[in-house]
């Protein structure tokens, strides 16, 4: 008997298993789904977020160290020049080390102003532009070669135009540069010696990447002129200071060199370091700046100059480093301090938002001279301009 086709309603899709879909497996995938969509978006915004929070970090810790370190080279500066002024002798500066602080590279057309040292290490890349030591030194014979993170200090290197200045500094040279023009590389290709003095500046490429990259950017520069004594320049406002430059004055001690070279830094003198307070009309920019930092390392270059100068007897050296009139303390005079039995307080004190007296803090034992015995210390530096001395020097028995 004839019967007529029946006609199979299908399934508008099936399931892994060949089962028809229900309802119910319908809502669940939808809201799988939209679950998964949302983590794609999540993993998306935090990655964002990372790559973004990567770049800030390496700004910020840039820009912290960039400050630290530029005040510590101009310091240096600063005081070679002072010293040569003073008793002419050969400059030499060596840098041989990785890590080593050895100048500072500015160029004005990216307003960058940066601290060099040797090392292209992450110990050397991370806080400053590296110098390969492969290369000699920039203002010599051939070809001297600068790296830098393009997400650093050379973010902006692919702004610069044939006939843009730069400028190397150190304690015994200022070396001019002017650019010649720029290439893309590949990662290791080989950067070709000249016969003159010349300067390469090299980063990756694309500049402010955030992921790992084959090839590298390469800026040429040619030097017009090395003068032998570093020329004055102004230094630039950094993260942290204000527009009148807070943070980055460099705090001095008109100390001879030969005392200089007996070492008054406090590495290469021992003293336990207690806290140090701030007081007076401070502001926020310079209490949280290398400055406080940086005028307290130059008051501990006059403490121990003093200590050095009176043990010696050497007035010429206390007269060079102490104020008009000021007399050294008698009990150190042909004496000893063979021990600082309490910690040394650091007290800067300032007017008007300017730092002008520190105060040093502790307890000595002296040994030697005609008053042998355990002392009170106290030492009153003030703080004139950029230029730090012994004000008055306080001993009281214990």
């Amino acid at each position: 008997m004839w019967r007529p086709a029946t006609r199979r309603r299908m399934p508008a899709d099936r399931c892994s298993d060949g089962a028809p879909e229900s309802p119910s497996d319908a809502r669940r995938f939808g809201r799988a789904a939209r679950v998964g969509i949302t983590g794609i978006g999540v993993v998306l915004i935090w990655g964002a977020l990372a790559f973004g929070g990567y770049a800030y970090g390496w700004q910020a810790h840039k820009a912290r160290a960039q400050s630290i370190l530029l005040a510590g080279e101009h310091r240096v500066i600063q005081r070679t020049h002072a010293a040569d002024a003073s008793h002419p002798t050969p400059c030499v500066v060596t840098a041989n080390e990785p890590g080593q602080l050895a100048g500072v590279l500015s160029i004005p057309a990216i307003h960058l102003t940066a601290p060099v040292e040797q090392g292209t290490g992450d110990g050397q890349l991370s806080v400053a532009v590296g110098h390969d030591p492969s290369s000699v030194w920039p203002g010599q014979s051939g070809t001297s070669v600068l790296l830098a993170h393009d997400v650093s200090y050379f973010v902006h290197l692919n702004e610069l135009k044939p006939g843009d200045q730069l400028v190397y500094r150190t304690a015994c040279t200022t070396v001019h540069y002017v650019v010649s023009g720029h290439q893309v590389v590949q990662q290791g290709t080989q950067v070709p010696d000249s016969s003159g003095p010349t300067l390469v500046l090299d980063t990756c490429y694309p500049p402010d990447a955030l992921f790992f990259t084959t090839q590298r950017y390469l800026v040429q520069a040619t030097e017009t002129l090395s003068t032998p004594a570093p020329a004055k320049v102004s230094e630039p406002s950094l993260p942290g200071s204000s527009s009148k430059g807070e943070g980055l004055t460099a705090y001095t001690v008109p100390a001879p060199a030969a005392l200089v070279s007996q070492g008054l830094t406090l590495q290469q003198n021992e003293a336990p370091m207690g806290t140090m307070s701030l007081s007076g009309a401070t502001t926020p920019s310079w209490e949280e700046s290398p400055g406080p930092l940086d005028l307290e390392a130059a008051a501990l270059e006059a403490y121990f100059g003093g200590i050095h100068a009176t043990e010696q007897d050497r007035t010429d050296w206390w007269d060079a480093i102490a104020g008009p009139g000021v007399a050294p303390p008698v009990p150190l005079s042909g004496a000893q301090i063979t021990g600082h039995d309490a910690a040394l307080n650091v007290a800067i004190r300032s007017t008007g938002g300017v730092p002008t007296q520190v105060v040093l803090s502790t307890v000595v034992t002296i040994s030697g001279g005609t008053a042998p015995g355990e002392y009170a210390e106290t030492v009153t530096l003030p703080v004139i301009g950029s230029i730090v001395r012994i004000g008055a020097w306080t001993l009281t028995p214990t």
